[in-house]
């Protein structure tokens, strides 16, 4: 069966992200919830997607099968994790908002980075960001989204490494409003570090 390019694109979207509800592809590739729902089914219909509900007030999300891997340089991730199942979500939403405002931009995941990381042999030694946003002019900006308000300790940590190092030229922290007070107080001194409400990004 023939595979269409807007297909393949939504294919390597799906795993770039790892998972991804149908309203995401639907912001995405700017489609209606009608097509959306179509272009998805035929893909799980053909053994290219799975569709999998992790939480019960949820929406449900899609995912590569190995077959679908095919069409992507990733390979397809093993499981659609409860645990990380909202972090996730928020993530994909910011890489859409983000690749929306800045269309020239270029978007690393972390599952990209993870991949990346292995092949070089580091292993999982030290902290990866959600993602990162890549400019033309070669100008790398770290993308943060915390959610956890009680994670004083690991975000501390994480900004001091931001502190000591130069590939990146800012980092942007995308927060919830529970949380936005902590990172001002760990990192609102360093002018290289952004500070973002979260909920009022996502409804720009």
């Amino acid at each position: 069966m023939q595979i269409t390019q807007q297909e393949i694109e939504i294919m390597k979207f799906l795993n770039e992200c790892g998972f991804c509800a149908m309203q995401q592809v639907g912001r995405q590739f700017n489609l209606k919830k009608t097509r959306t729902y179509r272009l998805l089914k035929r893909l799980r219909n053909i053994g290219l997607v799975k569709y999998k509900r992790v939480m019960y007030e949820s929406p449900g999300v899609y995912f590569l099968s190995a077959k679908g891997s095919e069409y992507s340089d990733l390979p397809p991730i093993d499981k659609v994790s409860a645990g990380r199942f909202e972090h996730q979500m928020k993530v994909n939403d910011v890489f859409i908002q983000l690749t929306k405002q800045y269309p020239e931009a270029h978007w690393i995941s972390e599952r990209r980075l993870m991949r990346d990381k292995y092949q070089n042999g580091l292993g999982k030694k030290g902290h990866l960001c959600d993602g990162i946003l890549v400019f033309d002019e070669m100008k790398y900006i770290a993308i943060e989204v915390e959610l956890n308000s009680k994670a004083h300790n690991r975000v501390e940590k994480i900004v001091k490494g931001y502190i000591t190092q130069f590939k990146f030229h800012e980092v942007w922290y995308f927060c919830a409003p529970n949380v936005l007070s902590m990172m001002t107080a760990l990192a609102g001194r360093f002018p290289f570090i952004k500070i973002y409400n979260l909920n009022e990004f996502l409804s720009c």
